[in-house]
């Protein structure tokens, strides 16, 4: 049936809001277009009936994010990805969508962009399904354009946020010059973001980064490149708590990379927040850093995001080289392993678990599953075996260091 609805396609088209309104009036119902970020492209005139999906879309120019990643969860994305045919939606209250088809337009697999038409007077069947399937045949025309300009344009940028990245261009008024190409409005503040990944498929899982980033409204991607298996970008936070915008960014890129492609090795880290652009080869570098200590720490200890965060870690490669060099081994924290493996306890594990609550006895007990006097009982023994004073700041702060020292020498 897709055949014979081709013919209807058989005519130019001198806009997409052009194409939008003919799809709108052969299927009668309101149609947006977006490209493969879903971001708006085009839409139909307005019908009498729409929904507030489709207003929000239009308003911000882009799919609201709780739209986007409430049709992922709903496998909605993904099936439209596999998929060549046209599917029907049902409605989704939450997210204020209404009864609607979609169909993804294709060039050899490649996503270029999706058309949405919302259902009004009549409901959908495979008359309408099929006229979809060929406009989304017409549409790979219609966005191939569209596609190779941006395709180009991110080849020049990056090309340029190299330059960035290496320190090559550090006049701040010429490095300006250069960006307003590609922004109409300069950022105020911003940050190197770095994403590492040891996945086979690193192609794949960088161009899920590059989606979720698109797609996110917590930060605005500025610029980004690729490094081998790294990810880097440029990016601006877009709400006023500039630091919590990127740290629930990082946070959230890495849920969703598990949830819907079911990739678990990936590390981040951002350099500090900027406000020229001559900072962002020392933003970058930090990111670096991050990345390069959260490789090192066990499995089990939440990562850091941020360089200021590292706090002594910025120096554990120098203390690591010198602890090497003397061959030094902590006699407190040696005994009391020695200890454990003669008398089956656990005084070595109760003691970093403690100093790593800072101290604090109800969170220490619960992290290890015991009573709080268990707790108590075992650092009162530590100090009796040991002759340290825990309630001693410096001897605390002194041997939290060393334990932290031996996670990383592994």
């Amino acid at each position: 049936m897709v055949e014979q609805f081709l013919r209807k396609f058989q005519r130019r088209f001198y806009s997409l809001e052009e194409f939008a309104d003919y799809i709108s009036e052969l299927l009668d119902g309101p149609v947006t277009i977006e490209d493969a970020n879903h971001r708006l492209l085009a839409y139909s005139t307005h019908k009498e009936h729409t929904d507030s999906a489709r207003v929000s879309t239009i308003i911000g120019r882009r799919v609201p994010e709780k739209v986007i990643n409430t049709l992922w969860k709903e496998r909605i994305i993904p099936a439209l990805h596999h998929q060549n045919e046209a599917m029907y939606i049902r409605e989704i209250q939450e997210i204020g969508l209404g009864n609607r088809m979609a169909v993804s337009i294709k060039k050899s697999n490649e996503i270029l962009g999706y058309i949405w038409v919302l259902e009004v007077n009549s409901s959908f069947g495979e008359r309408e399904a099929s006229l979809l399937q060929a406009a989304a045949a017409k549409a790979v025309t219609q966005l191939q354009q569209v596609h190779y300009l941006k395709k180009e344009q991110e080849k020049n940028s990056q090309e340029l946020f190299w330059r960035l990245l290496t320190g090559e261009v550090m006049e701040e008024e010429g490095i300006q010059n250069n960006l307003q190409n590609w922004f109409s409005k300069m950022p105020q503040h911003f940050s190197v973001v770095v994403f590492e990944t040891n996945e086979e498929m690193v192609d794949h899982v960088h161009k899920n980064i590059v989606y979720i980033t698109n797609t996110s409204q917590k930060i605005k991607k500025l610029l980004y490149t690729t490094d081998r298996n790294m990810l880097i970008m440029l990016v601006e936070p877009v709400h006023k708590r500039e630091e919590k915008s990127l740290r629930l960014f990082i946070k959230e890129c890495i849920q969703l990379l598990k949830e819907r492609i079911g990739v678990n090795q990936v590390l981040a880290g951002s350099g500090e927040l900027c406000s020229h652009f001559s900072e962002v080869k020392d933003s970058y570098e930090k990111a670096l850093e991050v990345i390069t200590i959260n490789k090192q720490l066990r499995p089990d200890k939440e990562k850091f995001v941020f360089y200021h965060e590292l706090g002594f870690y910025r120096y554990a490669k120098v203390l690591l080289e010198q602890k090497k060099r003397e061959s030094y081994t902590e006699p407190v924290l040696e005994l009391l392993k020695e200890y454990d493996i003669k008398n089956n306890t656990e005084l070595y594990k109760s003691l970093v678990v403690y100093l790593q609550h800072d101290a604090n006895m109800k969170e220490a007990s619960e992290k290890l599953h015991i009573h709080v006097n268990t707790l108590a009982y075992r650092m009162k023994r530590v100090e009796e075996l040991t002759n340290i004073d825990l309630g001693n700041a410096h001897q605390k702060s002194s041997l939290l260091l060393e334990i932290s020292l031996t996670d990383l020498s592994g």
